[in-house]
């Protein structure tokens, strides 16, 4: 239940869910999957079903968006395009910011997994998201209070977001792959420094991780061998718990964003680094 309402928590508020799960397991399982000895089977299994968890929680919130995809994908095999641009254009965005991620993480496969055992490279990572967090400040209405809208000029909407717009943020989100480094601060941030407007940004963030979790599911349920008839129990309780609270983070990031205060999340991001770096570095563990 713990490790399902931390990747629910985490997996959304941009404080890296994958950097919190390998802090959490070297702390107080430093045999387990952060360590070591690897993955196991049922743990693998477990992250399965708890990004599974994470993925409902998306589903639902963004069902209406959703829904406006499948139909606007549907209306371009059938040649009537035309009749919805808006949900096209979206998935096509989608499709592109949806390629790095791909290929950096079946290119680097083995070498992203070996950094779940380097808390001391988790720590550097929460700098770094930290950083980035910090930057988004600097977007053109993401400022502090009384500072909205000084650049002086609208937010772009979804009809003048390019596909260089939609490949950048996917790099974001293909670094994100990275424990330690936040796929929804990343890929919001770099959204609101390319100028796209607050609600887009995160819908597009969101959206964009539907793919991404999918595919680590499809993954790591090929690896997997089964759940194991005495770990039913645990692995429903963390999928649930991991559902609930990814829901209600998502919904409280979706305020945070469009409120502009992301980049308050950055101390956090930096405490936390700060912090593992110097337990890593001094031996500290479990």
């Amino acid at each position: 239940m713990i490790l399902g309402f931390l990747q629910g928590v985490t997996e959304f508020l941009p404080i890296s869910s994958s950097g919190h799960l390998v802090v959490y397991q070297w702390l107080f399982a430093p045999g387990g999957p952060g360590g070591p000895g690897g993955p196991g089977e049922s743990q693998l299994l477990f992250d399965v079903m708890v990004h599974l968890g994470t993925l409902i929680a998306v589903l639902i919130v963004f069902r209406s968006d959703i829904a406006l995809l499948v139909s606007g994908a549907w209306r371009a095999v059938t040649g009537h395009a035309g009749e919805d641009r808006g949900a096209l254009r979206l998935l096509l965005l989608l499709a592109v910011g949806t390629v790095p991620a791909a290929i950096f993480g079946l290119g680097w496969k083995d070498e992203l997994e070996r950094l779940f055992s380097a808390p001391a490279y988790v720590g550097c990572a929460f700098l770094v998201t930290g950083t980035i967090l910090w930057l988004s400040r600097f977007s053109g209405r993401q400022g502090q209070q009384g500072q909205a809208g000084r650049a002086g000029q609208a937010d772009r909407d979804l009809r003048r977001t390019t596909w260089l717009d939609g490949l950048l943020i996917g790099l974001g989100q293909a670094l994100a792959l990275i424990p330690g480094i936040s796929r929804s601060g990343t890929t919001i941030s770099i959204a609101l420094l390319l100028g796209l407007d607050r609600r887009l940004a995160a819908r597009y963030s969101f959206l964009l991780a539907v793919p991404a979790i999918l595919g680590a599911v499809v993954v790591q349920a090929g690896e997997s061998g089964g759940i194991p008839p005495d770990q039913w129990t645990a692995v429903a309780v963390g999928t649930l718990t991991a559902a609930v609270s990814g829901y209600i983070a998502l919904k409280l990031l979706l305020r945070i964003v469009v409120a502009g205060n992301l980049s308050r999340f950055s101390y956090y991001c930096w405490g936390i680094g700060l912090l593992t770096l110097v337990g890593a570095l001094y031996g500290l563990s479990g």
